[in-house]
This record gives C-alpha cells, structure tokens and sequence, in this order.
C-alpha cells in the first residue's frame, strides 16, 4: 500500500494512504498533522488519480519541493522526496523501509498564523504571568516574560534599543543583531547594530530581498543556509557578508510594520530553531510596542520644551493658539515680514535709583515690575520680546496675525500704567517712593522670527520699526507719558484721544517724524 514516511527527531514516522484526498498539515483535521510553524495549516494533500498519486499544494507559505523543485503539484514515484516546511516525506508504493531526516533550508512565518497560535496578551506578559512548561509556546512566553517589563517600563528610544539588543542575546543564540526603522518615506534606517559582547557595528549586512519580503509581506523568515537558498543567493549583501544562519522579524504593532528585527551568525549554518524565530517574532512585537511608546514620549517631551519656549514670550491663549495652528505641521519658516506696532516701558530713574540698593534689593525691584508689565502684554495677546536693562520690550501681530494690533499695543500700556498705580499705593503705604515709567509705541514692517546663532535663537522683531520705538522712548516720552508713532496714532485716533507734539528729528534718522502723545487724561477705564 502507498505511503508517506519520514521523522520526527529521531522517531520513524509513517502514514498509509487509505483514503485520497489525505491532508498534510498542522491543524489537527488533516490526515498527516505536522506541527511547525513551517507548516501551513492545510499545507497541501495527496490524492490519487487513476492509478497514480499526485500531491497538491494548497497556498502555503512556504510550499513544497518535489526533489528539491517547488511544485504546486506533482505525481509521486517511488522514493520521490517532498518537503514540507521542516519536514521531508518520502513516498513509496511497497514496504520500503527509506526515510529522510529532517532538512534545513528557508522557512517564512507569518504575523497571521503567529497571532493564531500565540494570542500574546500584553497585560499577562507584562506582570510576568507566563507559566512554565514544556511545549514551545509556554518556553516563547516565559522567555517573552523576563524582558517584557523591563521593555515596556523604558521611556526614551535610545535605551529601548539598547534594552531589545541585551534581550535579542540573552534569548538567542546569535552573533550579530541590528534594528532597522523605517523613515516617513519608508526606507529603512539602521538605529543600532550590535555584535554579542556589546561591540557596536557600523553597518547591517541585511539583504533588501530579505528586507523587503520581511516587510511586506509581513513574515519573519529564518534561514538555515541563505548561501544556498535561491530566493536570496543572489542578493549582493548575502555574498558580501557571507550571510549563513539568520532571522529576521518585522518590528510590528497591530497591522502597523515600523521596521525589522534582524540577527544572524555568519559563517556557520543550522544555528537558529523554529523555537527561536517564534521568540524573535514575539520581541520583536513587544520591541515595536516599547519604540512606539517612546517615540511618543520623545514627542511629548519636545513638544513641552516647544510649548515653555512659547510661554516665555507669550500669553496662554497666544500659546494654545500657535499649538492649535502648527499642530500636526512641518517646521515653518524660522521669519517672515509682518505688520506689527512695538511697545517700550523704561522705568525713569532708576540709575539713582540703585545707586542705594542692594543687588538683591535691585533684582527683586526689578522682578516685580516686569510682572506688571509681562501681565499688561499678555493680557491684550501681546508677545513679550525681551528685558534689557530696566526696559521691558514687547510687540504685538506676531506670530499669530492682529489687525487691531496698535490698538492692543495702547491698552497694554493704559494697563501698565492702571497696574502701577496699583503697585505705588503699595509702596507708599510701605513708605517707599513712587515709581514712573515712560512709554513709547511704533508700528510698522519689520521682520519677525526665530533670529540667532545656530546654538542660540530668539524669537523678537527687527527693523526700523523697532529702532524708532526705542528712540521715541528713551528721548520724547516723559515721566508717565505714552508716546506714539504716526502710524500707531492712525490706527487708534478713532478709540483714544491724541496731542501732536511736533515733528522730532531722532538720532540715526534722516528727517523729522511726527510725534503724538496719548491723552491719558481725558481716558478713564483700561488705564485710569
């Protein structure tokens, strides 16, 4: 009677054909159950027609040889050998007593059929539940169990890296490990390669066949010999580096492949089990979870340090304001060209002023005014550019863009001034003196952004604008006075009350410039 032979180990197998179709593969309602995860579920059967067999492929993964030729079906003659995954089978018409032991070669394994028959349940694995035995699946998970916590535990990328390369040699059996991320583009990156010993390498011998086949088709591959293995022989990195013995696992979260997890051992062949590529499909999945996880921390991270650099200049609303807007968005350009009016409040005196205080004294004086004047400008959405010396400097249009900019920049300083009185009442009741600020608005173009060296930037306005703020500042304004340019007076002489006071030649300048002067005392509300 015809049959199939071969082993399992070192025990002599044998199957009968009796009945055609006969089903060979791993689930249990075949004929011929074979159980590896090289093998399909429903591999391929063996059915007789006429007088002759023939044996099938059913749309496995990784086929079946006839003699050594992949064949999606075939008729069987006496002694022909099949191999089926791991396994060779040998079909013979009589009693003979032939068989053939086990082969090497490449064998691909699924994400599908790993999910199946590994329902790994991150919770369990993370608190270390694993329970130990003695079939493949619980050796993968308790193994799994001792790194997934420390995994999963790490928060910055780097030191994840680091972490799946102690796992990768503490679990496995190889010489050589690297992690490869793909880009926005998809290429891939090599993000760390190391050898065991903990010796950094400089670059992956990884095939782009392997790479490729790994990534979309969403398998891990281990290869016995990939030297003598026809799908990948050919690939020039295969020669090169001499690739023998190799795994590679995609780094796969849900349905989401974010790069490879690839180890090998050059120059010797047979090293790996399909124990093993199970444990590498395994960490490589907790491995994408833990870089996933720290790659958003790093996000998060960066996006704090944007989101403190924001609030240093801006008010809150201006702050959630630009997140809202640039969420989601590339770098934008680092300074562009807008219409913008530029506050100055200098306090008057305060030269003398110091000459009797102390260091402590003079910095805790000046702190508590440039509360008052941080609070005026963020109030109307302004943008506070710098303190230099007893001044303070803010501006208003930028970044987000303000038509009623000048008239912002005004109430600003009406708030100021409202907020000082405050603060001297204070300080009269404390027996101190008074304290008076001079003022001075100018719009105008300008050019605003991030401006620096390429270790420091600031974000602030320059331009003439600017230049002729700080001049009607520090030489019109008086004691208590807020001064405007012309173009600041045009865009708020409809709201607030103005006094020419002449045309001002200032110094850098060529020609006299209109000069106004807020009447702050025929205002009452924001500032009085």
């Amino acid at each position: 009677m015809p049959e199939l032979r071969w082993t399992e180990g070192d025990v002599p197998r044998r199957l009968r054909l009796v009945t055609s179709p006969s089903g060979i593969g791993r689930a249990s309602d075949n004929q011929l159950v074979l159980k590896d995860f090289s093998v399909s579920r429903h591999h391929a059967r063996v059915e007789k027609r006429g007088d002759t067999w023939w044996i099938v492929d059913l749309g496995s993964t990784n086929g079946i040889k006839i003699n050594d030729r992949y064949a999606t079906d075939a008729m069987l003659t006496e002694g022909d050998q099949v191999q089926v995954g791991n396994f060779t089978l040998s079909f013979h018409r009589g009693d003979s007593s032939a068989g053939l032991s086990a082969s090497s070669s490449t064998f691909l394994r699924t994400l599908e059929e790993f999910r199946e028959d590994f329902a790994l349940e991150p919770e369990q694995v993370r608190k270390g539940t694993a329970v130990t035995g003695a079939t493949p699946r619980e050796r993968v998970l308790e193994s799994l169990a001792q790194v997934a916590r420390t995994l999963l535990e790490v928060e910055e990328l780097e030191p994840v890296l680091v972490k799946v390369m102690e796992a990768v040699f503490g679990q496995l059996p190889a010489e050589r490990a690297y992690i490869l991320l793909f880009n926005p583009e998809g290429q891939a990156e090599l993000r760390i390669a190391r050898s065991r010993g903990g010796a950094a390498l400089a670059e992956a011998p990884v095939s782009q066949t392997i790479l490729d086949l790994v990534s979309r088709q969403k398998v891990a591959v281990l290869t016995s010999d990939a030297q003598s293995d026809e799908r990948f022989a050919a690939g020039l990195s295969v020669r090169l580096h001499q690739i023998r013995s190799a795994m590679c696992a995609p780094l796969w979260h849900r349905d989401a492949v974010i790069g490879v997890l690839f180890v090998d051992t050059p120059l010797a062949a047979g090293c790996f089990t399909a124990e093993n590529l199970d444990l590498l499909t395994a960490l490589a999945n907790y491995a994408a979870v833990a870089i996933d996880r720290a790659r958003l921390n790093d996000h998060i991270r960066e996006a704090r340090r944007a989101r403190e650099r924001l609030e240093r200049y801006h008010s809150p609303a201006v702050v959630e304001a630009i997140v809202g807007r640039h969420r989601g968005a590339g770098d934008a350009e680092r300074h562009e060209t807008r219409e913008v009016s530029v506050l100055f409040a200098d306090l008057v005196g305060f030269t003398a002023r110091c000459e009797g205080m102390d260091p402590p004294d003079v910095a805790r004086f000046l702190g508590e005014f440039f509360t008052l004047a941080s609070d005026s400008v963020f109030e109307f959405g302004g943008t506070l550019d710098k303190f230099i010396g007893d001044a303070a400097m803010a501006f208003f249009g930028a970044p987000l863009a303000q038509p009623d900019h000048a008239e912002r920049a005004v109430l600003a300083a009406l708030a100021l001034r409202r907020r000082l009185k405050t603060w001297n009442r204070e300080r009269v009741l404390a027996g101190l003196d008074v304290v008076e600020v001079r003022m001075a608005i100018n719009s105008g173009l300008v050019v605003v952004g991030e401006i620096g060296s390429a270790t420091r930037v600031d974000y602030t306005v320059l331009g003439n604008t600017v230049n002729v703020a700080a001049r009607l500042e520090e030489i019109v304004a008086q004691a208590g006075q807020i001064v405007l340019g012309a173009a600041t007076q045009r865009g708020v002489a409809h709201l607030f009350p103005t006094e020419h006071l002449g045309n001002v030649q200032l110094r850098g300048l060529q020609g006299k410039l209109p000069v106004f002067r807020l009447m702050t005392e025929e205002i009452t509300g924001v500032g009085e």
